[in-house]
């Protein structure tokens, strides 16, 4: 059965003046001439994305969207009308996001976080975005310092919310973030915190001692070219860690643990000093 909203792997069977249609075997669809790969021929399989015309008729095309049913995309918001707005979704068709799947009501020119979905109802593809309901709250699945995909859908006063794993909620808290994050920016992140609730918190960088282990000979370089003293602590701000030494400040008391059980540094509340071993 071809799959609206999705990728589908399908055969050529026939040629027309206005392109070639495809086949599952038991539906056939129709791939517009223009978009007909050279030299392709009948029995050939091709894979395409299916979704469905004006005239809502399921059409392929070779063409590629921002987001396919079940995914989140960051697209601009092209025209308002009497069903809802329409969004560019990087297919001929613009998408049609309902007044009743908004949120709020989309602007002309401005760019949203929408769910690519197919309608159960009219079997259209069409958008969300009230992402609320597309995400799970049970994450069991998941175990802290795991490696997750986040696709960043919000900045509030608390941090940066993403949704990770394309299913669940996550929040990535100033004291974790080094650089401008852009909303609709996608990222590789990992799991720091999962709370009793299963609340989810991220870091852009790996967790655990063995994860940042490698940055300890650049802390042991700037000891030695600051006299084998920095001024850093406990009671350093994570502002000013984040600044140093582009890491959290959670990062940090991590690495420089490990380098006080190593033997190479003291530590006291003043700073960091280097154990001179001759």
């Amino acid at each position: 059965m071809i799959a609206i909203g999705s990728y589908n792997s399908l055969e050529i069977v026939r040629k027309v003046d206005f392109g070639v249609y495809l086949s599952d075997g038991e539906t056939d669809v129709l791939l517009p001439l223009r978009q007909v790969p050279e030299r392709a021929g009948q029995g050939e399989v091709l894979r395409v994305f299916v979704y469905t015309d004006s005239e809502d008729r399921p059409i392929a095309t070779t063409y590629t969207p921002k987001a396919v049913a079940g995914e989140f995309g960051f697209l601009e918001a092209k025209s308002v009308g009497s069903f809802g707005a329409f969004v560019d979704w990087g297919l001929d068709k613009d998408l049609l996001v309902p007044f009743s799947e908004q949120r709020y009501p989309l602007m002309e020119g401005r760019s949203y976080v929408v769910r690519v979905l197919v309608d159960k109802l009219t079997n259209r593809v069409i958008g969300s975005t009230k992402l609320s309901k597309y995400l799970t709250e049970d994450t069991s699945l998941l175990s802290e310092g795991q490696e997750v995909d986040a696709f960043f859908f919000q900045h509030t006063d608390d941090g940066t919310m993403a949704i990770v794993n394309g299913k669940y909620r996550a929040a990535l808290f100033p004291d974790e973030i080094f650089e401008r994050l852009r909303v609709g920016e996608r990222r590789r992140a990992y799991i720091k915190k999962i709370r009793e609730d299963g609340k989810l918190s991220l870091s852009l960088s790996p967790q655990g001692y063995e994860a940042i282990a490698s940055k300890a000979p650049s802390i042991i370089d700037l000891l030695k070219r600051n006299g084998g003293f920095l001024p850093y602590s406990d009671s350093t701000s994570p502002e000013t860690i984040r600044a140093v030494f582009g890491m959290s400040k959670g990062s940090f008391k991590k690495l420089i643990g490990g380098l006080l059980r190593d033997g190479k540094i003291e530590i006291s509340y003043h700073g960091i000093r280097l154990i001179d071993k001759k």
